[in-house]
C-alpha cells in the first residue's frame, strides 16, 4: 500500500508539472499574439513612408503621334494619336495629355511606344493612370520589360467606362524585379502601351480614349526592416 500511495504521489506531481508547462506556453503564446497585434500597425506605418512618387509621363513637352504607333496593317489603317490640351484630368494641374481615336474602318490592335522608355532601379509598387474613355469596348494594356529581359504586357483596363477615371495598378506580383545571376541593379522599363481592339465595331462609330499624367510608386529595391535582420523584397 505504501509503494502504491507513492506511486500515486509521484503521478500527480508530474500532473502537476504538464500543466504548469502547458500553462507557460499558452501564456506565451497570447504574450507573443498581443506583441505582433500592437506592433502592426507601427510596422505598416513605418514602411509605409518608404514609398516615394514619381511622374512617369505627363505628355506637356514631348511629342506624340504616328511615329509611336506600331501596328500590323500600315500608316493607311493607324489611328489618330495626337497632344490634346482640351482634354485634361480634372484630378491634376494639367496642360496636355495623348489624345487617341479611331474608327470602325481603321479597328485593329497596335502599340504606342515611348521614345524615352521609362526606367526605375528601385522596386516599383504600382503605377497611377488618368484616363477618359467613351465606352468604346477596347482593352488597354501597359508593356514592360523586368530583370528576365522579357516583355510582358499587363491589363491596365477594358474600355467599358464613360468618362476620366484614375486607375492604380499593382505590379508587386505581375513582374520580377530581383536582380538575376548578376546581383547587379536591374532596371523595370516602361516602354508603352497595348490597345486590343474589340471583336468587332459598328460601322460608323469611333472609340476615343485619353491617356493623363502617369504615376508610379516606388521604394528601394532592398530594404531592411527597422531593427530586424530581414529584407524586404
Amino acid at each position: 500500500m505504501l509503494v502504491f500511495f507513492e506511486n500515486l504521489a509521484e503521478i500527480k506531481n508530474m500532473g502537476r508539472k504538464i500543466f504548469k508547462i502547458y500553462s507557460l506556453k499558452i501564456f506565451s503564446l497570447i504574450i507573443l499574439t498581443g506583441i505582433f497585434i500592437l506592433s502592426g500597425p507601427t510596422l505598416s506605418k513605418d514602411l509605409s513612408g518608404i514609398y516615394k512618387e514619381y511622374v512617369v509621363q505627363d505628355f506637356e513637352t514631348e511629342i506624340f503621334g504616328e511615329e509611336n504607333v506600331k501596328a500590323k496593317l500600315g500608316p493607311d489603317f493607324n489611328p489618330e494619336v495626337r497632344i490634346s490640351t482640351v482634354f485634361r484630368t480634372p484630378e491634376r494641374e494639367s496642360e496636355k495629355s495623348l489624345y487617341v481615336e479611331l474608327s470602325a474602318e481603321k479597328n485593329q490592335s497596335f502599340q504606342i511606344l515611348f521614345k524615352k522608355p521609362w526606367a526605375s532601379n528601385e522596386f516599383v509598387k504600382e503605377f497611377k493612370f488618368h484616363v477618359y474613355a467613351n465606352d468604346g469596348g477596347g482593352s488597354l494594356f501597359i508593356l514592360v520589360r523586368d530583370s528576365t529581359l522579357d516583355q510582358k504586357k499587363i491589363l491596365l483596363t477594358h474600355f467599358n467606362f464613360s468618362g476620366w477615371k484614375v486607375l492604380s495598378l499593382d505590379i508587386t506580383r505581375k513582374v520580377r524585379q530581383d536582380d538575376l545571376v548578376t546581383h547587379k541593379n536591374s532596371e523595370l522599363v516602361f516602354l508603352g502601351f497595348l490597345y486590343e481592339a474589340p471583336f468587332e465595331r459598328k460601322r460608323g462609330t469611333r472609340e476615343v480614349f485619353v491617356i493623363d499624367d502617369i504615376l508610379a510608386k516606388t521604394r528601394p529595391k532592398y530594404l531592411l526592416f527597422p531593427g530586424e535582420k530581414a529584407l524586404v523584397k
